[in-house]
Parts: C-alpha cells; sequence; structure tokens
C-alpha cells in the first residue's frame, strides 16, 4: 500500500465486484443464482490460483499483448456499468429472498462450516500444488 485511502484494499476489488454483480440482478440479467454461480465455477475458480493481473497476462500473449487486443473491449463495456447500487430497497429484498431459497437462514451456521472446511482444503490444496 502506498497510501491511505477508503477501506481495505480487498474489499474495494470486493465491492467493485458486489456492485456489477447487484446490477446484473436489477437489470435482469442474472438471478443472484447465476451470479453465484459465474463466480464460483468460473472467476472464482482462477482466482483462487491467479491475481487478476496474471489470469489476464496468462489469457494472452502477455499482458501488454492482453490490453492490445481487450482495451476497447473492456472499456467500452466497462461505460455501461451504471451508477453505484444503494444496497437497499426492493432489489435489496429480492436479493435477499433468492439467497434465502439458496441457504435458509438457519442453515448459515451450517453453510459457514462448509464454507471454512472448503476454504481450509483450498488453502492446503494450493500448498501441495506450489
Amino acid at each position: 500500500l502506498t497510501r491511505e485511502i477508503d477501506g481495505f484494499v480487498l474489499n474495494r476489488i470486493q465491492y467493485a465486484i458486489l456492485n456489477e454483480a447487484w446490477r446484473l440482478v436489477a437489470d435482469g440479467i442474472l438471478n443472484a443464482k447465476d451470479v453465484d454461480a459465474v463466480m464460483s465455477e468460473g472467476l472464482g475458480m482462477r482466482y483462487a490460483f491467479l491475481g487478476a493481473f496474471e489470469a489476464a497476462h496468462l489469457n494472452a500473449e502477455g499482458m501488454k499483448k492482453y490490453c492490445e487486443t481487450y482495451k476497447n473491449s473492456i472499456y467500452d463495456v466497462s461505460m455501461t456499468f451504471g451508477p453505484v447500487p444503494k444496497f437497499e430497497g426492493e432489489m435489496a429484498e429480492k436479493i435477499s429472498n433468492e439467497l434465502n431459497e439458496m441457504c435458509p437462514l438457519e442453515k448459515l451456521k451450517e453453510r459457514r462450516i462448509w464454507r471454512d472446511d472448503a476454504l481450509t482444503k483450498l488453502s492446503l490444496l494450493k500448498k501441495r500444488i506450489e
């Protein structure tokens, strides 16, 4: 960290993803379950082993080529992101209801235990394959 900024760096990156995920649901493109599948079965699989920049670096013949190839697409899509959501109101209720269907509130403790166990196993796997 070269200077102080609002929020923890991890949270800032997480919020950028969460903001776009929220907008995709609000715009009717995906539902909460679909967003989570994209993350856990797609992007999350890569990011468990590679950072955002290294993933891009490997997706082309280096980062310079990645930028040359995808700069316009990235810019054009990024310009459609829209305003930062407020995380309240009808959309908060909708997303909350979808998540409650996926994991009812009375099952949160059980799901957290599963998550923590899965993260421990992933950590052990990463150490084994390094």
